[in-house]
């Protein structure tokens, strides 16, 4: 069972909601979406002093906004809130059914996730920043290398930058190749 969703009282605003989600997709349509039955639908219609999912709100305005509905107080959640208790449901009882568990005998809600994965292989990802890692350090140091005696202060400094570089970049080549 899903995790509980937090839950808002039934205000005359929500009760709006519904009732214009309702004029524009249909009772059974509603029902089906937001998987609720005729009897929990007609309370929350009457503004009955009862808690929702926020979720359940959530779902309705975007019903109402999906259908062009031009009132703020059908297809913002912000604006559907106002003026309600918001909750965290009781854990001790059953709990009700919010629209990320699958309906008894409808079609299923399926929740739209962008995908944000990198196409190809995350090995080849971490060894380009590792090789792009390692050219710039060796062209700083062959750079500094060349540079006239009188721009280096002292043996100690170089030998230090290529000891810091060489030590960098085995803490790179361990922590994105072999670590993994």
């Amino acid at each position: 069972m899903s995790k509980p969703d937090l839950e808002a009282l039934v205000t005359s605003r929500i009760a709006e909601a519904f009732q214009a989600a309702l004029d524009k997709v249909g009772r059974n349509e509603l029902e089906t979406i937001a998987v609720i039955d005729d009897q929990r639908l007609a309370a929350i219609l009457a503004g009955a002093d009862e808690y929702i999912a926020v979720a359940l709100v959530t779902l309705v305005c975007q019903i109402n906004k999906s259908h062009g509905d031009p009132n703020p107080a059908h297809s913002s959640v912000t604006e559907c809130l106002k003026g309600t208790t918001i909750r965290i449901p009781p854990t001790g009882g059953s709990v009700r059914p919010t629209i990320d568990q699958p309906p008894k005998g409808g079609r299923r809600i399926r929740k739209i996730v962008k995908e944000t994965r990198v196409r190809g292989s995350l090995y080849d990802r971490k060894s380009a920043r590792l090789l792009g890692f390692s050219v710039n350090t060796f062209t700083f140091l062959l750079l500094g290398s060349i540079s006239p005696p009188s721009l280096n202060p002292c043996t100690g400094s170089i030998l230090g930058i290529i000891l810091g570089a060489v030590g960098g970049l085995g803490y790179t080549y361990y922590y994105f190749v072999k670590k993994m």
